[in-house]
């Protein structure tokens, strides 16, 4: 009686509410609840929602890093490749072409880990059908 293994016996709950706190650290935050927009899968690392307007569409896209920690001018640049491809590839699936994406209107959201360093972002850019 009075050794240390009995903590580990009276504590096992501990463990396992570190480790799911840990994983959900290490998760990007969903569109908000109440936006009643759908979210679909792009890639393993890229979520999308598209809102159709008469003009084209809003996408917004929740993007993960494949590298743990990244530079925030280099996370911006792969943030906006990752809108970029969701854009061109629902071109394609509408067979309708889109003018070029003007970089001034993404509006970029990155999130750090604990480190500081760039893990996700969320963006959201005006897509125009080519007319």
């Amino acid at each position: 009686m009075g050794t240390n293994n009995d903590r580990a016996v009276k504590f096992p709950k501990i463990p396992a509410v570190m480790a799911c706190l840990v994983s959900a650290a290490c998760t990007t935050t969903a569109l908000p609840p109440n936006s009643g927009r759908q979210v679909s899968i792009y890639d393993m690392s890229t979520e999308y929602t598209a809102e159709y307007v008469p003009d084209g569409f809003t996408l917004s896209v929740n993007y993960r890093y494949q590298q743990f920690t990244m530079l925030p001018g280099t996370a911006a640049t792969e943030c906006k490749a990752a809108v970029s491809s969701v854009a061109n590839s629902l071109s394609d699936r509408w067979h309708r072409q889109i003018e070029p994406m003007d970089d001034q209107r993404v509006k970029l959201n990155t999130s750090r880990n604990w480190f500081g360093k760039v893990t996700a972002c969320s963006a959201t850019a005006p897509i125009v059908w080519k007319r």
